[in-house]
């Protein structure tokens, strides 16, 4: 057995319901209609119009067109776990140190004078870079950079500002 979620809208005025039809008929047609009482007038414009109603502790009526449509149930999706690669540092680079891989990379503080990164994949740095970086991947974000960057092959220099510098990774891109 399965709980099902219905939509319905209880009718008790018929000039609103020829209206209603009229104007959103698009978004009400897979809808029901809840009768309190057993009414022939509002039942023929049901009816006629394809609406599926039932009267409260009465009949059911459903239109030939929902009978033969399947009804689709969407299951949840599957979730698939996959290891993260994502590698996160959230300690300053000191010069001297070295860090090389592939994947994805965020650094959460400054990338000290002296220090190297080769870098392949995608790299965030959210602090201060001063060291030099070599990086062949999707996309690089420094926020501020003051050390050397090689993109893809193409020597960025030393830039402060970051639209200048942006500038500089889309021209090293074509």
């Amino acid at each position: 057995m399965k709980q099902k979620t219905l939509r319905v809208f209880e009718v008790e005025d018929f000039e609103k319901l020829k209206n209603i039809i009229k104007t959103k008929y698009p978004l009400i047609k897979n809808h029901y209609f809840l009768l309190k009482e057993k009414n022939e007038e509002i039942e023929e414009l049901l009816k006629r119009n394809n609406l599926n109603y039932f009267i409260q502790n009465g009949e059911i009526f459903t239109s030939e067109k929902e009978k033969i449509e399947e009804i689709k149930v969407i299951e949840k999706e599957k979730l698939i776990i996959q290891p993260c690669r994502t590698k996160i540092y959230d300690k300053i680079i000191r010069s001297g140190e070295e860090i090389e891989g592939k994947g994805h990379f965020v650094f959460l503080q400054r990338i000290n004078a002296g220090a190297k990164l080769n870098i392949e994949g995608s790299l965030e740095i959210l602090d201060e870079n001063e060291g030099l970086i070599i990086f062949n991947g999707d996309y690089l974000l420094i926020n501020k950079n003051k050390g050397t960057v090689i993109f893809n092959g193409e020597d960025i220099g030393k830039v402060e500002q970051m639209s200048v510098f942006t500038e500089k990774i889309r021209r090293a891109l074509k």
